[in-house]
């Protein structure tokens, strides 16, 4: 087969004595998904979606080795011999379809929360994410863990991994030893860099004794922790070796971070509109010294930028985690040539990350099929053609639109503004929100390649509607910005956050921004009305400015919004409103107090369902759909979802 679209990424590579077909790897990472912690059909069916879509690698885990480091957010559990046939399933699952697949080990120590249970760690520090002390595990506890390490790689080798990945990275447990951050010990396992090296040494000595010489063995890392006292890149130069000589390792997979600190884990996990590859010069670094094949990823979006760091020199092969989360098909599409179709990752975080910490499995905002393959991997013909009218181009619309097009139906979609992309796209004007219109262009040009007659400019009432003789109508017409039912609301020096960003309202120099959804509308519309020279205060009546945020893009805002010195009042609510002046209370006190001096007041509020045609078109066709936010105001992932599921069910 032709590799003439990025042929280093389709250049085979030796991992020890096994042939992985490409360079792209699938990295470790929580699903969310599986039944009692062990692989089921759901978690099977995500990870053959990928092997399908031309994945060379697939790093199966992270797999919790020992009781001491429980499940949360359903990590899987390698404890005994019982996740032996779940394995096996998933195994043939990927061999199917020619990719390989490793097990993925690892512990949490203290980054992690196991109460009443005690964590173990190196030492007893206090974690600052779950806000626990640590037990200093004894010469005995670390023994047990050796062991733990040794057979839970050979209940992978049973279940027909190809390989063995261990986790000595992002603030877990090895890493834990490894850093002296955490690590205090005055024994053979602390102080110096060879003792904190021990443990990890001995896991990795003790696993290639049991699997022997031919089965290829690597370690994660974190090429620096990010955190002023961690790890740098001069310590992993001098540790990364000594744990390849320790293992015999076949190569080291490369990241960066700490996720027991906010602004290390946000980095590590970066959120929209950061750089590419951030720590390519680390993995290149550590490339150098080596000796072996380097996997690096992190924010590789797409197989321009992983052929860019195969040509550079700095990585062997390229780890994709939420890439393949938002098209499991991106490597076969980018080998025909075809990176037009590939759903991008625009790093949103809201449904892969955002979900996984709501507790739920993960999935993509621009992909809903993610975590639903075992229903949704197919899109099967619809039984009898039917003649589809769609209002609104937003998210939920375009999705639906696409899906029923798709699907072998006639569709129009009316939309009436001169794009397509709705309410997402006036919020992608807002600093660091850019890459929301890659999302939008994509789903565009998606529903224009499959056929969808979209008629922009048009508002259409229901009267045109019923013109085109629909089977089934679905109503998309979005949310309509609202404000606060307060004294004052309406007074000419009040708008909307919508307002500001579409540049159809203005205020003065100094302003208060208004939260009331305590997610990204108040700290984006903040950040403009700064970088236009305002002087902003931000209201929340929760505990902080962006408290439904994701953790990486709450802590990705706080930082922005800080260095851009916004006054950020917590536990306050806004009750009136007078000319130049902000009346607010204090939620906890009570306290009536004022904002003096303000010249322009943003809400940032949830809108109100725009649902007049819903009752104008009731009855008037034998289908009648209302979808997204003119049902109710959510998000765009519940829009996107929506409008897929509406499109599968006509």
């Amino acid at each position: 087969m032709s590799t003439k679209h990025f042929p280093r990424l389709f250049t085979p590579i030796r991992l020890g004595r096994l042939e992985i077909a490409n360079r792209f790897v699938l990295t470790g990472h929580g699903t969310g998904m599986g039944r009692d912690m062990k692989p089921d059909d759901q978690l099977i069916a995500y990870y053959a979606e990928r092997a399908k879509g031309g994945v060379g690698l697939l790093m199966i885990g992270s797999q919790q080795v020992h009781p001491t480091s429980p499940g949360i957010t359903n990590l899987l559990c390698n404890y005994d011999d019982a996740i032996i046939p779940g394995l096996k399933r998933l195994a043939q699952a990927i061999h199917a379809h020619g990719a390989a697949c490793f097990g993925y080990l690892s512990h949490m120590g203290l980054a992690s929360s196991a109460r009443p249970l005690p964590l173990w760690s190196a030492s007893a520090v206090f974690e600052q994410k779950y806000g626990e002390v640590a037990h200093a595990m004894t010469t005995g506890e670390i023994a047990e863990l050796v062991t733990a390490y040794r057979a839970a790689a050979l209940r992978n080798l049973e279940a027909g991994m190809d390989g063995i990945e261990i986790h000595c990275g992002h603030g877990l447990l090895l890493n834990q030893f490894l850093s002296p951050l955490t690590n205090r010990r005055s024994d053979a396992y602390g102080g110096s860099v060879e003792n904190r090296v021990r443990f990890p040494a001995e896991i990795l000595a003790a696993v290639r004794a049991a699997i022997g010489p031919d089965v290829p063995l690597g370690i994660r890392v974190s090429g620096d922790e990010l955190i002023e006292g961690g790890l740098t890149l001069e310590d992993m130069k001098i540790i990364v070796p000594l744990l390849v000589a320790a293992g015999r390792l076949d190569y080291v997979d490369v990241s960066a971070g700490n996720d027991g600190d906010l602004v290390s884990n946000m980095l590590h996990e970066p959120p929209m509109n950061t750089p590419d590859a951030p720590f390519a010069p680390l993995a290149a670094a550590l490339r150098a010294i080596a000796v072996v094949p380097i996997i690096h990823g992190t924010r590789i979006r797409n197989a321009a930028v992983g052929e860019r760091l195969l040509e550079r020199g700095q990585a062997d092969m390229i780890g994709m985690c939420r890439p393949l989360i938002a098209d499991p098909h991106l490597p076969a599409k980018s080998r025909a040539g075809r990176t037009d179709d590939v759903s991008p990752c625009i790093g949103c975080v809201q449904a892969c990350l955002g979900r996984l910490f709501r507790g739920r499995h993960i999935s993509c905002v621009g992909n809903p099929v993610t975590g639903r393959e075992l229903d949704w991997a197919q899109l099967e013909q619809a039984r009898m053609r039917k003649r589809v009218v769609v209002i609104g181009g937003g998210p939920a619309g375009m999705e639906a639109a696409l899906v029923a097009r798709r699907r072998g139906h006639d569709v129009v979609l009316f939309e009436r503004e001169r794009r397509l992309g709705g309410l997402i796209r006036i919020a992608a004007r807002a600093p660091f929100r850019q890459e929301w219109t890659e999302l939008l262009d994509f789903k565009a040009s998606q529903c224009a390649a499959a056929g969808v007659d979209i008629r922009i400019g048009v508002a259409a009432s229901a009267a045109m509607v019923l013109a085109e003789h629909p089977d089934a109508i679905i109503v998309a017409t979005g949310s309509i910005p609202s404000r606060p039912t307060i004294d004052g609301a309406d007074l000419n020096f009040a708008t909307t956050a919508n307002e500001i960003l579409a540049g159809t309202a203005a205020v003065g120099a100094r302003v208060v921004v208004v939260d009331q959804t305590h997610r990204m509308h108040a700290p984006s519309v903040a950040l403009h009305l700064a970088e236009n020279g305002h002087a902003v205060e931000i209201v929340t009546a929760a505990t902080h400015v962006g408290s439904k945020l994701e953790t990486q893009n709450m802590t990705f805002m706080m930082r922005e919004l800080m260095r851009r010195a916004i006054r950020l009042t917590s536990f306050t609510a806004v009750v009136a409103l007078e000319p130049r002046m902000v009346w607010t209370r204090n939620v906890m006190t009570g306290e009536i107090a004022s904002i003096d001096d303000v010249d322009g007041v943003v809400f940032a509020s949830p809108g109100r369902a725009d649902d007049a045609l819903v009752a104008a078109l009731a009855g008037a066709a034998p289908e009648l759909h209302a979808i997204g936010d003119c049902y109710t105001p959510r998000d765009v992932e519940a829009a996107i979802l929506e409008g897929h599921r509406v499109g599968r069910t006509l």
